[in-house]
């Protein structure tokens, strides 16, 4: 009987060629990148490129989402996402970097809606300021996470690049001379690649400052890395200098509240089931995506005790455990201001990896 088996390295040519051409039909290039180069996936987290065969994470992908780096002869080299680290894995960048970080203070107790802050009790929160040539106007927070990186939301950047970045101030517009404010200006913005506004996605972008910050009472705050959000009885702070009213009118005091978040399915029924009008000056959301989540300050009735609003985009959503900080997650979007419709921040541990690559590349 005539063998009809196809000879090993026969059957590895085929499955070579045909996504070799599938690549070629859906991928994106990544700038000629060669195997064992960094690359950047269309989620935007870190990969390295690999050869097809060897990349178990295309069979987890759409076939228009890989990204190609380049190609070996007839053999496709595509960026694959690297291995998930386990407990026994040196710790990432980032945590390593958080415990290298100044220690905080002693919190205060947390807080109820509308608080002032402490001069000294975000030393890592700073506010954008946007210089039209006449006038110099304070929008969006952002969050000093190394010594020359802030990290913000990237719906506060889309319109223009902000002058500087204002810090160690409680009231932006003091000009106080025995505390006066440290303004530091930007050397280049990064968006996020995959930011997107409708719907609202990926919203998350740095700043690069244009100097090494090095005042000691300004702080950096740690990135929040666990995949799980903190559960909803653990008391988390909001913080900002955006609006207190419906008119908007930025406050010129930073504030603070106190918030929690919410469980992602009950989340999405109170977004679903809004009935109200939508005309509201924040972006409409229905649900959440995976790189979102929501939080609000409650009492034992529901009533809202605190809430962000229109100009605390960018800003923190912190946890504190001893005099440690971590940034959890960005003030992004919502509904409405001051009601019992949570507000939607930013996930930051969904964007570890390419913060990683960013601020802290490896060498």
């Amino acid at each position: 009987m005539m063998d009809r088996s196809i000879p090993t390295r026969t059957v590895t040519t085929v499955l070579q060629i045909v996504w070799f051409g599938a690549a070629i039909a859906f991928a994106t290039i990544d700038n000629d990148r060669f195997e064992g180069d960094s690359c950047l996936l269309a989620d935007g987290t870190n990969g390295t490129c690999r050869r097809d065969l060897e990349c178990e994470y295309l069979k987890t992908v759409p076939q228009k989402s890989w990204i190609k780096c380049s190609f070996d002869k007839n053999v496709s080299i595509v960026c694959c996402r690297n291995p998930s680290r386990t407990r026994f894995d040196v710790k990432s960048r980032s945590e390593q970097m958080c415990e290298s970080f100044d220690e905080f203070n002693d919190a205060d107790d947390h807080i109820f809606a509308g608080t002032s802050a402490a001069l000294d009790e975000f030393p890592y929160l700073g506010a954008l300021a946007f210089d039209n040539g006449n006038e110099v106007a304070f929008r969006c927070g952002a969050n000093l996470i190394s010594d020359r990186y802030m990290l913000t939301a990237a719906h506060c950047l889309t319109i223009e690049q902000p002058a500087f970045v204002r810090l160690g101030v409680v009231n932006i517009t003091s000009t106080s001379k025995t505390d006066p404010p440290v303004d530091i200006g930007v050397e280049k913005t990064i968006l996020h690649p995959n930011y997107q506004t409708r719907p609202l996605a990926n919203d998350i972008a740095l700043i690069k400052l244009n100097r090494t910050v090095t005042e000691d009472f300004l702080k950096r705050i740690c990135l929040y890395t666990k995949p799980s959000d903190p559960a909803t009885d653990v008391p988390l702070t909001i913080a900002g200098w955006g609006s207190t009213e419906q008119d908007w009118e930025m406050s010129p005091l930073l504030l603070k509240a106190k918030a929690t978040t919410y469980e992602r399915e009950v989340c999405n029924a109170i977004l679903v089931n809004d009935k109200t009008d939508e005309k509201s000056s924040r972006r409409r959301i229905l649900k959440l995506n995976p790189d979102q989540l929501c939080a609000l300050g409650r009492n034992e009735t529901g009533d809202n005790t605190g809430d962000t609003c229109i100009g605390d985009s960018g800003g923190p959503l912190e946890l504190t455990i001893g005099r440690r900080r971590w940034l959890v997650g960005l003030t992004s979007t919502g509904k409405h201001c001051g009601t019992r419709f949570p507000g939607i921040y930013t996930r930051v541990s969904h964007f570890i990896d390419w913060i990683e690559s960013e601020v802290w590349p490896e060498k």
